[in-house]
């Protein structure tokens, strides 16, 4: 799709539980954890496809979208062995939205797919969804 002059699909990416493992959940907005295994190799090949826009609920708060630009680029020097000058590129790499975006996918730890069909979606099953990284 690159030089076609159409632009991207839009691919809506949501921050804890997807690219930060967030495995001991909200610690009072610090982003503690590690990004989620096989991430920056996905990125790097879905960024010629889509238009990677990561959006969070943090995203409302300025202060919390530096915070998750500084933890990427930490994340990224550390997973590729290179200086944080070096790693600052990679936020180019994706977009940071403060509200959520018109995607054509979009991909969350705590999200279900709508089928068509609400009866699958009884109050009982919702209650009972636990994401990926939840015991």
């Amino acid at each position: 799709m690159m030089g076609t002059g159409r632009s991207k699909p839009i691919l809506c990416i949501d921050f804890d539980g997807v690219i930060h493992d967030y495995k001991k959940g909200w610690q009072g907005g610090v982003i503690y954890g590690k990004v989620t295994e096989g991430f920056w190799t996905w990125a790097e090949e879905a960024q010629n496809v889509f238009k990677l826009v990561i959006y969070s609920s943090r995203s409302k708060h300025p202060e919390m979208v530096e915070a998750m630009k500084a933890w990427m680029t930490r994340q990224y020097c550390d997973f590729f062995g290179v200086s944080e000058g070096w790693g600052n590129e990679v936020i180019y790499l994706f977009e940071f939205a403060n509200e959520k975006p018109k995607a054509w996918l979009t991909i969350d730890d705590r999200a279900i797919c709508f089928k068509g069909d609400w009866s699958h979606l009884t109050p009982e099953a919702m209650l009972s969804f636990k994401p990926w990284n939840v015991e």
